[in-house]
């Protein structure tokens, strides 16, 4: 993901622990590299 995306993998890793949060453009990104909508990166609660 880290490759596909450009971005470094220790970040993404961050990201996944929660450690950091992703702007916009970064979540653009990696929804690109999964081939999904943006929106696909979130759940959804109700």
């Amino acid at each position: 993901l880290a490759l596909a995306a450009d971005i470094d993998r220790s970040y993404v890793s961050e990201i996944e622990l929660a450690r950091f949060s992703a702007s916009v453009d970064l979540l653009e990104k990696i929804a690109r590299a999964l081939d999904v909508a943006p929106k696909e990166l979130f759940n959804e609660r109700g």
